[in-house]
């Protein structure tokens, strides 16, 4: 580490010592190393790129400060400026790290523009979101909706299309709303593949989540289909105790065909790892096809002697 990130660091570290554990030193410190792996692969300065990490956060000092939530990465310019300054950054590196700031916080989905020439910019930018995925991002998503005093999950309240900063009506929603779109919503292709593993654990662990609840509120039902979170879970009587299950985690080309009253008829997963040799299909009830859907769908699949038994999958948006 050099003689400037050292600087700018440890100032960091003194500001953010009463952070929430969602937007801690821990947390910029990862989105630091990854900013700066993410520019050296694409050529951008790492230098430039993790002293901007360091700084992307300090709207989150300025809502403790402020005792007001949200605040705007870009509200906070004076106190970036104020760390650049007083640590000796060049003056040069600062239009890049203003422009990283600036760019913290915005995505397709919330309908800001991501159109972006600055290096350094987008891979602070991926490296904020990487952080924010995979099983860091779960655990600092329910520490920050534990701040907020947010539910676990509110399945009768109705996910935002548009995704806007702030409290919303549960942690799962949150994770619905905004943790499962950043993958698309990655700038670089480095982060493009990272986000890919990190996606589909968010997928697998929203799916297990959801059929714990869902077990207790729909006790008997062997198949459940969330249209608002394109979520399947289909289970078959569990068997005796000591029959082994294996599970399978992967993501794959997915149709799903439904009947006349929108209940899911059939699954067929079209591309599967070679343990299953070919697609599967389940067939779920004998109602009369009436329409169907593809897409990529994140899918662990349960099996008992090579047979299917349990299956939940998550639909992705096309």
């Amino acid at each position: 580490m050099n003689a400037i990130l050292e600087k700018v660091r440890a100032r960091v570290a003194v500001d953010f010592a009463t952070a929430d554990p969602a937007h801690d030193l821990g947390h910029v410190d990862r989105v630091a190393a990854l900013a700066g792996e993410i520019a050296a692969r694409t050529g951008a300065d790492p230098r430039i790129a993790q002293v901007a990490a360091y700084v992307h956060d300090y709207h989150r000092v300025e809502e403790a400060r402020r005792d007001r939530r949200p605040i705007r990465p870009e509200d906070a310019r004076a106190a970036v400026l104020e760390v650049l300054e007083g640590c000796g950054v060049p003056q040069e590196w600062h239009p890049p790290i203003l422009r990283a700031v600036e760019l913290t916080g915005r995505y397709r989905f919330a309908e800001d523009d991501l159109d972006d020439g600055c290096p350094v910019a987008a891979a602070v930018h991926d490296a904020d979101n990487l952080d924010a995925m995979g099983a860091i991002g779960i655990g600092r998503a329910f520490a920050y909706g534990g701040l907020l005093g947010e539910p676990l999950w509110d399945p009768g309240t109705a996910l935002q299309e548009v995704y806007q900063e702030g409290e919303t009506s549960s942690v799962l929603a949150h994770l619905y709303e905004k943790l499962v779109r950043l993958e698309q919503d990655m700038l670089t292709e480095p982060a493009r593949r990272m986000a890919a593993d990190r996606a589909l654990l968010l997928h697998r662990f929203a799916a297990g989540f959801r059929s714990e609840w869902d077990r207790a509120q729909a006790a008997g039902s062997r198949v459940r289909w969330d249209p608002r979170t394109r979520f399947l879970s289909v289970e078959e009587p569990r068997g005796e105790a000591d029959e082994p299950v294996v599970r399978v985690g992967f993501r794959g080309q997915v149709s799903l065909t439904f009947d006349e009253q929108g209940h899911p008829a059939e699954v067929h997963l079209l591309d599967v790892p070679d343990l299953l040799a070919t697609g599967v299909r389940i067939v779920l009830s004998q109602g009369r096809p009436h329409h169907r859907i593809e897409g990529i769908g994140d899918i662990e699949l349960q099996l008992r002697e090579n047979r299917p038994v349990a299956l939940q999958l998550h639909l992705r948006s096309r």
